[in-house]
């Protein structure tokens, strides 16, 4: 038994270091890059632990912030922010809206204190020149296949999400209008400045004093009215270009001062309620006359039907701006209709910030509760062509209207500065209503604007 039992000792250890010699070599080869069998094991070893590591991290909760440059529907944000939770538990969503007639955009005070803002609302034209170092690239996204309205830089790229298609024009109380031409009105009849009079003398006949409620803000009478005379070409942009170069003369150009003879007759004394004393803060008054019947007339958007419908339920309308007595003009008979506001994804935000922000995108778009959030409930004119909602507010819906019969032209704002036209061209605009400045002056004011 003895004698087995060495023998076997024996051989164990010549096995043994049989296999030690064995794996020191495999250890060897793996070092020096040969024994491709060797090595395989020990580098794929790892991928199990950093598999297990990513879904850990995409399962980590993501906040992000949203800001909304639409004050009318700071409620609707909050409500339309819960129920995407709702539906992304591991996604925090915080909006931030700004006041109505704040012209200090939200986003700029949320990065004043030290917040990185995910998702932001801009104008159109702010995002492209004020803020175009925040947009990311959204080219590539889903949603970009459902729309017309999505907003490109220069380069072609999608950077905003359109999310309101709005327009403005002539709002008019249809029960106050109808009564005063004893019937039934189609708004788009009124194709030249001489059929705006006649309405407003029916008005009159009919026991309203003053058919318009004027309001004169500065952003009301600059980057909103003042602009419509850039539509004047097939595309905006090149008359933009021309007041640039300083090739464009406001003082003899018809379409620039056609929009402002139609400006003295809003303003006028005879027509306008405020006529006498044209400034002033009459953004409530002017929607409580114009609600009420007491008025007929003012000059605003399809957002302003919420101030409206707090007064009255009666229906409006939109009555085209006209900007001659040439009923064959293309521009009169057309409301100024665009995507007013778009989203952005801060690029500064991290990228799982912005991985939830697309996320928030696409639900706008494709669930049945974004798609609600913005028509139904925000009573917004969805952009996209898979929304099967329609408005129901009367303005927004005849903004649809125009749209679907090609009523309408380019929305001009977005094509200029709008905040610089509201703080800028603004007041020199109200001047020029109140009467201290001349048209000419107003004229070279702009020029010299442009061309600085």
């Amino acid at each position: 038994m003895k004698m087995f039992t060495a023998r076997t000792k024996k051989y164990a250890l010549i096995v043994l270091s049989a296999f030690m010699a064995v794996a020191l070599a495999a250890c060897g080869g793996g070092a020096s890059g040969g024994g491709t069998a060797a090595s395989e094991p020990a580098a794929s070893e790892p991928a199990p632990a950093a598999e297990a590591k990513t879904e850990e991290k995409a399962a980590e909760p993501v906040n992000i912030i949203i800001t909304n440059g639409k004050g009318e529907i700071t409620s609707q944000w909050e409500q339309a922010a819960k129920d995407f939770m709702a539906a992304n538990p591991d996604i925090t969503v915080e909006t931030r809206s700004a006041a109505v007639g704040d012209a200090l955009n939200v986003f700029d005070m949320m990065t004043a204190s030290g917040k990185t803002v995910t998702i932001a609302m801009f104008e159109p034209s702010a995002a492209l020149n004020k803020y175009k170092d925040v947009y990311s690239d959204l080219s590539n996204e889903q949603w970009v296949s459902e729309t017309d309205s999505a907003l490109k830089n220069e380069q072609g790229q999608v950077v905003g999400f359109p999310f309101a298609i709005e327009g403005f024009g002539l709002v008019y109380n249809k029960q106050v209008v109808e009564k005063a031409v004893g019937g039934a009105f189609d708004p788009f009849s009124i194709d030249t400045r001489d059929k705006l009079v006649e309405l407003f003398d029916k008005l009159q006949a009919s026991g309203v004093t003053y058919p318009v409620a004027y309001q004169t803000e500065s952003w009301s009478v600059s980057n909103h009215y003042s602009t419509q005379f850039i539509n004047q070409a097939a595309d905006p942009t090149e008359i933009v270009k021309q007041l640039e170069a300083g090739t464009l003369d406001l003082a003899s150009n018809a379409t620039w001062n056609g929009y402002y003879d139609t400006m003295d007759l809003l303003a006028s004394k005879k027509y306008n309620k405020y006529g006498e004393r044209p400034l002033g803060s009459y953004y409530d008054d002017a929607h409580v006359s114009v609600g009420k019947g007491e008025s007929a007339v003012l000059f605003n958007g399809n957002w302003a039907y919420d101030s409206l419908q707090a007064v009255a339920g009666d229906d409006f309308g939109f009555i085209p701006v006209p900007v001659d007595n040439d009923p064959a003009n293309p521009l009169n008979g057309k409301i100024a209709a665009g995507a007013t506001q778009v989203l952005v994804i801060n690029k500064a935000a991290k990228p799982e910030e912005q991985e939830a922000a697309k996320k928030f995108l696409n639900w706008l778009v494709y669930d049945a509760a974004g798609q609600d959030f913005i028509v139904n409930k925000s009573q917004v004119i969805s952009a996209f062509k898979n929304n099967p909602n329609k408005v129901t507010n009367p303005l927004g819906a005849a903004i649809g209207d125009a749209i679907a019969n090609s009523r309408t032209m380019p929305f001009s704002t977005n094509y200029v500065l709008a905040e610089e036209w509201n703080t800028i061209i603004g007041p020199e605009v109200q001047k020029y209503i109140a009467g201290k400045n001349a048209r000419e002056d107003l004229a070279k004011f702009i020029q010299n604007y442009y061309a600085k």
